[in-house]
């Protein structure tokens, strides 16, 4: 059985937001982390900083950068 996790050596966690009154499709990069990221802790911080500095709607996305993209995925058929 193969295990399923991560390579942290490849993989690149990150922060999104958007300032508060701006469309969902203005959102920025507040955060970047190569390597394994604690995604609870992440938020938690990320949510403290936002409200402190006028943004909202926050996601995390994990990338591993040793899978090449399915760009297919992208469009909506």
């Amino acid at each position: 059985m193969k295990a399923q996790y991560q390579n942290a050596a490849t993989t690149e966690t990150l922060l999104y937001g958007c300032k508060i009154g701006e469309p969902s499709y203005m959102e920025e990069i507040l955060y970047e982390c190569k390597g394994y990221t604690n995604k609870d802790e992440l938020m938690a911080k990320g949510k403290e900083w936002a409200d402190k500095n006028g943004y909202d709607r926050l996601r995390i996305s994990v990338i591993d950068l040793s899978t090449p993209p399915n760009f297919a995925k992208t469009i909506n058929i």
